[in-house]
């Protein structure tokens, strides 16, 4: 199964350049692994600067592309602000749900850093991991009770840009 969505992943980026500049579908159909019989659906689609890529199957959903519209953070957190949200993906499934959202951002990395400090913290997540490496300082945290959530973000300085990620998993 995961030979198959790797390949439709592959393809449909490549396509997803392709589109001019109103919102259009590139393509679009169901796959069955031949070796499980699973089927899984999916669609690629552009607004021409964006590609985007939807893929289901009977366990959940996963989308990605780049854009603020597939940079989606977790419950409960906001992006920096003045940031620039880049790209991203979600996934949901029968165990809960998960993403990564990049972002860019003027400011120190320091401060990216605290003010998703204050987020996690108020969702009840417990700052378990502080790493500086460069100019690169992460953040992880999980809940206390469910080790299958947790948030990890990073935050590289460049200039007086910052550029960073938050990747989430949020258990079922």
């Amino acid at each position: 199964m995961m030979r198959i969505a790797m390949a439709v992943m592959a393809a449909s980026l490549a396509l997803a350049g392709c589109g001019s500049k109103s919102d259009t579908e590139l393509a679009s159909g169901t796959i069955t692994d031949p070796d499980t019989g699973e089927k899984t659906d999916y669609s690629v689609t552009t607004d021409g600067d964006e590609g985007n890529l939807s893929i289901k199957t009977e366990d959940g959903e996963m989308q990605f592309g780049s854009g603020a519209a597939n940079a989606k953070l977790p419950d409960g957190f906001a992006p920096y602000p003045g940031s620039k949200m880049t790209g991203g993906f979600t996934a949901t499934g029968k165990d809960g749900q998960g993403g990564m959202a990049s972002f860019e951002a003027p400011g120190k990395a320091e401060d990216v850093i605290a003010h998703f400090r204050r987020q996690a913290e108020a969702a009840g997540l417990k700052v378990n991991a502080e790493v500086s490496s460069g100019n690169t300082l992460l953040l992880g945290a999980e809940r206390p009770d469910d080790s299958k959530s947790g948030v990890q973000v990073t935050a590289t300085q460049q200039g007086d840009m910052v550029k960073g990620s938050v990747t989430y998993g949020m258990g079922g």
